[in-house]
């Protein structure tokens, strides 16, 4: 091989490598827990999460005895309305305020709508995530869930107990791997105990370690998702 073949070869392979790179940091940024504070990811339908993710231990402010029990900083908590002393106060917001009605009394049940999250490749033997709220099942009227979805089935789900205080849960999803799947947060009553709460979801190995989701998301996309400026602040 002559040396201007092996120069261009060379020049290509770490050309691959500078792309592979780029993808996978790329990769890096599915707004998992969202702690980016803002729905970073995720697309919303109806109104139901138009103050998410809220910002803090809110049913602790408003004495409610039951700890939110959320990761991070931001979590959604489908009855509350305050995110955060930078946005909330300037929207006159304030800690442990909750949703409303059309004529602006307090109604933490009265928003409805879904939060569908980007698409993920399916790696680990199991998923968790921490979730409360209403125990409202998904195949009845008013669901109040979580919702793991493939080709638009809805393949696994999960409500909380009737309690603020989010605990952590699991899904088996062993069987499902290697295929594509969206979360979906629902939240369709208005009635009692009709909103979920839902942080921090992750894939788990078969010794349940938790999965990078920079690893999941390089499987997808090889870069190809979005990054915002959001997403950028996440990481970096």
């Amino acid at each position: 091989m002559n040396k201007f073949a092996f120069s261009i070869m060379i020049f290509f392979l770490i050309a691959i490598l500078f792309i592979m790179s780029v993808d996978i940091a790329f990769a890096r940024t599915f707004n998992n827990d969202f702690e980016t504070g803002d729905l970073t990811d995720w697309e919303k339908t109806g109104t139901a999460f138009d103050f998410q993710p809220t910002w803090g231990d809110n049913p602790t402010a408003r004495n409610r005895g039951q700890p939110s029990q959320h990761q991070g900083d931001w979590w959604l908590g489908l009855a509350e309305r305050y995110q955060g002393p930078e946005k909330g106060a300037a929207l006159g917001q304030k800690p442990g305020d909750m949703e409303q009605n059309a004529q602006g009394g307090v109604a933490p049940d009265y928003p409805q709508g879904t939060l569908t999250s980007i698409e993920f490749t399916i790696v680990g033997e199991t998923m968790n995530f921490l979730m409360g709220g209403g125990s409202r099942a998904w195949g009845t009227a008013e669901p109040c869930c979580v919702n793991l979805v493939i080709d638009e089935e809805v393949v696994r789900t999960m409500t909380g107990s009737n309690t603020e205080s989010m605990t952590r849960r699991e899904w088996d999803v062993s069987d499902l791997k290697g295929q594509i799947a969206q979360l979906v947060v629902v939240d369709q009553s208005s009635g009692g105990w009709g909103h979920p709460n839902f942080d921090d979801v992750h894939q788990a190995d078969a010794g349940g370690d938790n999965i990078p989701w920079s690893q999941v998301t390089a499987v997808d996309a090889r870069g190809k998702l979005a990054v915002s400026w959001a997403q950028i602040k996440k990481y970096y």
